[in-house]
C-alpha cells in the first residue's frame, strides 16, 4: 500500500509501514461496524413511529376555500399596455385549521377576493410570466394572510391560468 502526498506540482508516493496499514484496516473495520451495528432499536422505533405519524398527517385532506374564477383586465398607462389575467383560485389552509374556522372563512370570501384583485393590480408583468407563478402566489398569500391577521392559508392553488397583454 502506498500513501500519495500532493504538493504543488509534484506527487510523491510514500510506502506505508506495516503498523500504518494495520491501523488503517482497523479504522475501516471499526467505521463499518459502527454504521452497521451502531443504530439502537429504540432509535429505530422512534423513527418508525414518526414516519407513521407523518404519513397520517399527509393523508389528512387539507381544507380549501374556492374563491372562484377571476377575469381581470388591468390598464397600465405607464407602459401603454393592457394586461388580461384569467384564473381560478383555491386557497389551501393549514392542516391544523378546524371546521369552525373554515366555515367562518366562507363568510370572508368577498374580502379574500378583494385582496386577490389588489395583488393582481400591484403585480408586475414579469410576475405573471414566471412558469410556476411563485412570486405572484406568494404575493396573494401575503395579502390574504394579512387580512386574516394569522397565517392560516398555506398555499394558493391556481388553475385555468391565462395571461395576455395588448
Amino acid at each position: 500500500m502506498f500513501l500519495a502526498m500532493f504538493r504543488r506540482e509534484k506527487i510523491t508516493i510514500l510506502p506505508l509501514s506495516l503498523a500504518q496499514r494495520l491501523g488503517l484496516r482497523v479504522f475501516v473495520l471499526l467505521a463499518a461496524g459502527y454504521f452497521v451495528f451502531g443504530v439502537s432499536t429504540v432509535g429505530a422505533q422512534q423513527v418508525a413511529q414518526e414516519g407513521v405519524a407523518a404519513e397520517e398527517e399527509e393523508e389528512r385532506v387539507r381544507p380549501t376555500i374556492d374563491l372562484g374564477m377571476f377575469q381581470v383586465k388591468d390598464f397600465r398607462p405607464t407602459r401603454n399596455e393592457t394586461a388580461k389575467v384569467t384564473f381560478k383560485i383555491y386557497l389551501a389552509l393549514d392542516r391544523t385549521v378546524d371546521e369552525q374556522t373554515v366555515e367562518a372563512l366562507e363568510y370572508w370570501k368577498h374580502r379574500l377576493r378583494d385582496q386577490v384583485i389588489i395583488a393582481i393590480r400591484l403585480s408586475q408583468t414579469k410576475d405573471f410570466l414566471e412558469p410556476d407563478l411563485s412570486r405572484f402566489r406568494r404575493f396573494i398569500l401575503v395579502r390574504t394572510n394579512r387580512v386574516l391577521k394569522a397565517s392560516l392559508i398555506s398555499e394558493a392553488l391556481l388553475t385555468e391560468y391565462s395571461f395576455k397583454t395588448d
